[in-house]
């Protein structure tokens, strides 16, 4: 027993201790490692104003005067409607107005003598009282036919269709030869010069893309700077999204590019 107490005490004795491995570390101040993360969210360009141009009167269409894929200026034509019509009923028109006026005018020359034979007692006053009358019926009538004839000059003016603002030609609806009515559309247009960018952002990301300094929209890896202009009041009740429209502060991409809305979370994260 003696022999074997030795032993293990020598065995015990000879075991190396093993020290524990050195850790290494160093600091640094958060503003030196922070980062700011960008986040994204679906954006689509949108134009504000898609119409359908339509005809203002009853007439065959003459001539489409656009193709698809054309820009059209403000005022400039999109399609010619036959006017033979509207064009004469404004000269029959014109024509009533100067008998009218010359009917009217010798009116006046009779009351005016009238009244001088009623001054040398030469002619009873209820005579003067009727051709009063017909002077004012007569010009009445003058009234009327001006107006009729400024609404037939309106008319006239429609045989030509112009497009209300610069825009874009997407879409002919109707083609030269058909006869068209009042409403019938012609042409579709969109406005390439008024655009926004529709985002649909995630509702927890409305705060940080409301306060974010610097927006962009990219598309086809190009980023272009644009700005918010609001964060719709309501969440989408399928997506949970929160709709945001902004505008571009420069250059533009097309109406109908679809990209993303690109910010850097203002808040710090650290690796």
């Amino acid at each position: 027993m003696k022999t074997i107490s030795l032993i293990f005490v020598s065995v015990f004795m000879t075991v190396p201790v093993i020290a524990a491995e050195k850790v290494t570390v160093k600091t640094a101040r958060i503003s030196e490692v922070a980062i700011d993360p960008e986040r994204s969210a679906p954006a689509t360009v949108i134009s504000l104003t898609e119409s359908v141009i339509s005809a203002r009167i009853a007439a065959r269409v003459d001539e489409l005067s656009v193709l698809v894929g054309d820009i059209v200026e403000k005022g400039g034509d999109l399609a010619k409607l036959d006017c033979a019509d509207y064009e004469l009923a404004y000269r029959e028109s014109v024509a009533r107005l100067e008998a009218l006026q010359t009917r009217r005018d010798y009116a006046k020359r009779r009351v005016e003598r009238t009244r001088q034979l009623i001054a040398k007692q030469s002619i009873a006053e209820e005579i003067l009282d009727e051709r009063e009358s017909d002077y004012a019926v007569l010009g009445s009538e003058l009234k009327g036919i001006q107006a009729e004839i400024k609404m037939k000059n309106l008319d006239r003016s429609r045989c030509t269709v112009t497009s209300p603002l610069r825009a874009l030609v997407i879409e002919r609806v109707t083609a030269a030869g058909e006869f068209v009515s009042v409403g019938t559309a012609l042409v579709k247009i969109m406005d390439i010069d008024n655009t926004e960018i529709s985002a649909q952002v995630l509702s927890r990301d409305a705060t940080q893309l409301n306060q974010a300094s610097k927006l962009y929209f990219e598309h086809n890896g190009v980023r272009y700077p644009v700005e918010l202009r609001s964060i719709l009041g309501a969440i989408d009740a399928e997506t949970r999204n929160r709709e945001s429209r902004l505008i571009f502060t420069d250059t533009h991409a097309l109406p109908g590019a679809t990209g993303k809305l690109v910010w850097r979370d203002k808040r710090a994260h650290i690796p």
